[in-house]
C-alpha cells in the first residue's frame, strides 16, 4: 500500500511539533521541514478540524499538539489525510469495471491486507515515532 504525499507531510508536521514542544508558526514548519507553505496550511487546517492540533492566530499564536503524543494514533492521522484506500479496482466506491467481481477472491485478500496495514498504524502513536534530531 502506498500513502499519498500529504500523509507523509502530516506525520512530519506532527513529529516536528512534538519535537519542538511549543507552538510553531506555519512559516517555521515550512522552513524547518522544507515544505510548500500552501501544503502545510491545508494539512494543519485538516489536523485542527480533527482536534489533533490547536491553531491559534495572532502574535502569541501558533500551531501545537491538541493532545498528548501517546494519544495521537498514526492510523488516525493516515485515515484523516488519505482519501482512498482502494488498492485495487474492486475496492473503489461505486461500480467496478472488473469482469471478475462476481467471483473473485482478490477483493477479500486486499481488504484483509488493508486492515492489517491499518492495524499496525493504529498500534503506533506519535510518541512511538517521534525522535529528537537536530534539523539541518
Amino acid at each position: 500500500m502506498r500513502l499519498n504525499q500529504a500523509s507523509d507531510f502530516a506525520l512530519r508536521i506532527l513529529m516536528r511539533l512534538a519535537d519542538n514542544g511549543s507552538p510553531m508558526t506555519v512559516e517555521a514548519l515550512t522552513n524547518d521541514l522544507h515544505l510548500v507553505k500552501s501544503h502545510v496550511m491545508k494539512i494543519v487546517a485538516k489536523l485542527a478540524r480533527a482536534g489533533i492540533v490547536n491553531s491559534t492566530r495572532g502574535r502569541s499564536g501558533g500551531i501545537s499538539l491538541a493532545r498528548p503524543m501517546d494519544e495521537i494514533s498514526i492510523g488516525e492521522v493516515v485515515r484523516l489525510i488519505e482519501a482512498d484506500f482502494a488498492v485495487v479496482e474492486c475496492l473503489r466506491e461505486g461500480q467496478s469495471n472488473c469482469v471478475f467481481s462476481s467471483h473473485c477472491k482478490l477483493r477479500g485478500v486486499m481488504n484483509n491486507a488493508t486492515r492489517a496495514f491499518m492495524q499496525v498504524l493504529d498500534q503506533q502513536s506519535l510518541q512511538s515515532i517521534s525522535v529528537s534530531l537536530p534539523l539541518e
